[in-house]
């Protein structure tokens, strides 16, 4: 009996002993602030990684690294927050934050302006503020808008983000101001001889603040960004379009930096290089023999390769680095007469009598199906041949129509073929031929096309807002 009475009382003994550290222990969560703690985080799991069990004395302490008023801390006296931060039910957070290089635009009514910003924040979106109507193309950080072919010059579209981030609500405002246009002859102040610019064929910057003009009767032309004559350099052969680009040589690592140069009287392409004053012909002939006939404009593609047209013949031709060899890519473009390159990869634009066509170059060296990409005019009128393509950032393309003294703007659409936006014709003696456009590049500057004029002997030029693409 007294073995069994000292069992029971040891059970006895253990269970008061188990109430007592239970109780100890709740009292001890209520000493250490855990019904603040559940108020404050709204989840007790959250609440019960605050507190400590290590004694019936112990308080619930702040993480030491935490420094009241910075991000995810407690608020400084209940309400402050260092910079931007706000006191959102006594922590401070993060609102929305806005990035862009996107800052105010000026742009050329007719065009579609590229937008990016940089938003942090739960959700946001986009609206149009004020300003002539228009549409936000695109969702997020990217966003596309035309501005109006016929929004007045100083008209302000004004867009607005609106964004939301840990229930603080911001708000970020952009503006595009339509610019005027703009047309003059970048050459007035300063004309030149009958020596120093002739019939100007064919336009190129170069990356040591130059502008070249190839000149029909025999030789080149270097213009300063003043527009001061430089030097002339003779390379007769008739001289058309010209493109800074890439010559690998095989004797060296390094490519050099030249001008390609179309000839179209000798029928062939040749390298220019400046800085020697020597001429190399990179392709004379076709691949098995052949002339390259009247060849007019020029493409570089940067890794060595050229393509270049023969309207008579209908071809688009491909130099070959590699091989060293000219290789008829397609005639399935009538009388292509300008190249030029553009949003989409691997992609040729070529402008043809009253129209620009998409043209696919593929991994096995062909061209795809040519598509239709612009109608421009009449395409059995010879005065719509286009003369000149350009892109800017936004992807819209500029198109010169020399015959008809006329450029068009066409916004880039991805599939199918592209609408005319805005349209320019005879906006001022002598330089109003559209022929060659191109972008401003170097010292030039890159939301400025350029042009050449024939045989008034004058370089064109109006401001556009947005830069090469």
């Amino acid at each position: 009996m007294m073995t069994m009475d000292s069992t029971r009382l040891r059970g006895v003994l253990a269970l008061t002993a188990a109430f007592a550290i239970a109780a100890c222990g709740k009292d001890s969560g209520q000493d250490g602030g855990g019904e603040e703690g559940e108020s404050s985080t709204g989840d007790s799991g959250s609440a019960a990684t605050t507190m400590t069990t290590a004694s019936a004395t112990t308080e619930n302490t702040t993480d030491p690294s935490c420094i009241p008023g910075s991000e995810d801390c407690p608020c400084l006296d209940g309400v402050e927050c260092q910079g931007t931060l706000e006191c959102i039910e006594d922590t401070c957070k993060p609102g929305p934050t806005f990035d862009t290089n996107d800052e105010d635009r000026m742009v050329l009514g007719g065009l579609v302006v590229p937008i990016q910003v940089d938003v942090i924040a739960d959700e946001y979106s986009w609206s149009q503020v004020s300003g002539p109507t228009t549409e936000i193309l695109g969702e997020g950080a990217n966003i596309q808008v035309p501005v109006p072919a016929d929004a007045a010059p100083g008209e302000v579209i004004t867009l607005r983000i609106s964004a939301v981030r840990n229930t603080i609500e911001k708000t970020f405002d952009l503006s595009i101001t339509v610019l005027e246009p703009v047309f003059e002859d970048f050459l007035v102040m300063t004309p030149p001889g009958v020596d120093e610019l002739g019939t100007g064929s064919g336009i190129e910057f170069d990356g040591a603040g130059n502008l070249w003009v190839s000149s029909s009767e025999g030789f080149l032309s270097r213009f300063s960004v003043d527009g001061m004559f430089q030097s002339r350099y003779e390379l007769p052969g008739g001289p058309a379009g010209v493109r800074e680009g890439n010559l690998f040589l095989p004797d060296q690592d390094d490519p050099i930096d030249v001008l390609y140069v179309a000839q179209t009287t000798d029928q062939a392409i040749v390298a220019y290089n400046p800085t020697n004053d020597e001429t190399t012909t990179i392709a004379s002939e076709l691949e098995g023999g052949g002339a390259l006939g009247a060849v007019g404009t020029v493409l570089p593609d940067g890794n060595g390769d050229v393509y270049f047209t023969n309207p008579a013949a209908n071809q688009i031709i491909r130099y070959v680095a590699d091989e060293g060899v000219a290789r008829v890519l397609t005639e399935a473009v009538v009388a292509p007469t300008t190249l030029s390159f553009g949003p989409d990869a691997n992609v040729l634009f070529v402008g043809a009598v009253g129209q620009v066509w998409r043209v696919g170059l593929l991994q096995d060296g062909t061209a795809g199906e040519p598509a239709l990409y612009a109608d421009v005019g009449d395409t059995m009128d010879p005065l719509q041949t286009v003369g000149g393509i350009a892109f800017d950032e936004g992807g819209n393309a500029w198109i010169g129509v020399p015959g008809a003294n006329s450029a068009h703007i066409a916004p880039y659409v991805a599939e199918g073929a592209t609408t005319i936006s805005r349209s320019f014709s005879d906006v001022g003696a002598g330089f109003s031929s559209f022929a060659n456009i191109r972008f401003g590049d170097g010292d030039f500057d890159d939301t400025t096309i350029y042009w050449t004029n024939g045989s008034d002997r004058t370089i064109g030029r109006i401001l556009t807002g947005l830069q090469r693409g």
